[in-house]
């Protein structure tokens, strides 16, 4: 009981942390919601115009004040309202989310699909035809930004093969491009992740024990090495989770794929501060969750930690 209130104040310690200084970094920066909102609305700009909606806003009381309202709201469960849209914040999250979260776990089991046996395979052959291939090709896709990637794979499968829209939706073809760029350039730095690995794993004295004892190579790596390695690959995939699920800002950009990462973009060119506080929010949320969800699966993959808990 003790840990989990230690646990519990931690995370409500870093959730105010992040959230004030998002909060900090909006009101700082330059330009002026109202005006915005103003502009985009249709109506004439005037200093009259301006302070009554910023008074409506609440833009016109000091920093700590509005934090502090809206720190309040969110403890009831408020997130605000957007200052482009007019709707409520979590209303409009709630919206994209699906979107993220579909992408998020068609991406990552491409990414499990491809780098774990691939890795694995690179370890074994190590320094071996098939891993210096592997290298050259990892080592290619890690160096190029997934903007680029994104307007190769838009010009070829889209412009010229027309085999996918150019813009993504929520559908089966809708989904292919988006979820490639963010798996090959996940796999490219996961392959070379997963080898690292298990070659520390295949260093161990055991396994000269299941090679003298005539195991198969797909046995050996797949049914104990794998296995062994289990606590740093998940940890590594969990991370990846996080970060697909805050949305991949410059691919679901450049796809138009409805999801949180294009509505974060939106919302900083619009100066829609409620919107990306709220942004901020759910990215806390979701790694604190991930980060609990991989430490709770460490109980069941290593008994180790299991007996000593």
């Amino acid at each position: 009981m003790r840990k989990f209130l230690r646990n519990l104040a931690q995370t409500l310690i870093l959730i105010v942390g992040i959230t004030f200084l998002s909060f900090t970094l909006s009101y700082l920066s330059p330009g002026d919601p109202a005006q915005q909102m103003l502009k985009r609305s249709g109506m004439m700009v005037t200093e009259e115009t301006l302070q009554k909606a910023r008074h409506e806003l609440g833009l016109d009381q000091p920093m700590l004040v509005q934090y502090g309202l809206w720190l309040r709201n969110l403890v009831k469960g408020d997130m605000g309202t957007s200052v482009k849209s007019r709707k409520a914040v979590a209303l409009e999250l709630g919206k994209r989310l699906p979107n993220t979260a579909l992408l998020a776990v068609v991406s990552m089991l491409l990414v499990i699909a491809i780098s774990t046996p691939v890795g694995l395979l690179c370890a074994w052959w190590k320094d071996g035809p098939l891993d210096n291939a592997f290298r050259f090709v990892t080592y290619l896709f890690a160096s190029l930004p997934s903007f680029f990637i994104s307007l190769i794979m838009m010009y070829v499968l889209s412009l010229r093969l027309k085999w996918f829209p150019v813009i993504g939706s929520v559908s089966v073809k809708g989904i292919v491009m988006p979820a490639l760029v963010l798996s090959l350039t996940l796999s490219a730095w996961y392959i070379r992740q997963v080898r690292a690995i298990v070659l520390r794993e295949m260093e161990k004295g055991y396994i000269d024990g299941l090679m003298s004892r005539g195991l198969s190579t797909g046995s050996i790596l797949f049914r104990h090495v794998l296995r062994n390695c289990m606590v740093p690959l998940v940890t590594l995939f969990g991370i990846s989770i996080g970060n697909l699920m805050g949305g991949a800002t410059i691919v679901e950009s450049i796809f138009s794929w409805p999801g949180v990462g294009k509505l974060a973009v939106d919302s900083i060119t619009a100066r829609d501060y409620p919107m990306i506080q709220g942004y901020v929010v759910w990215m806390a949320l979701i790694f604190l969750a991930i980060n609990f969800l991989v430490d709770l699966s460490y109980r069941f993959l290593d008994p180790r930690i299991r007996k000593g808990a």
